[in-house]
């Protein structure tokens, strides 16, 4: 029996070349999981929360509501 392994590729020329050595025998069939690796997966985030950022400070979102300052804000009654 097969034992379940990550295997780490790179897709070229509609092949998964595999970025290292595997463990399998000569003919083995699998299933491929495609995720994004993690260093994608940062890059990702990096550019949401810039384009969170960029939004948030172009100012046109705005709730219609009442402006108030942080002192209001934060006023005790």
């Amino acid at each position: 029996m097969i034992r379940e392994q990550d295997i780490h590729f790179v897709f070229e020329h509609g092949v998964l070349r595999p970025e290292g050595n595997v463990d399998l025998p000569e003919g083995a069939r699998g299933i491929a999981r495609i995720m994004p690796s993690p260093v994608e997966l940062e890059e990702r985030k990096r550019l949401a929360l810039a384009e969170i950022r960029r939004i948030g400070d172009s100012g046109v979102l705005s709730s219609g509501g009442l402006k108030v300052s942080r002192e209001q804000m934060h006023e005790r009654r």
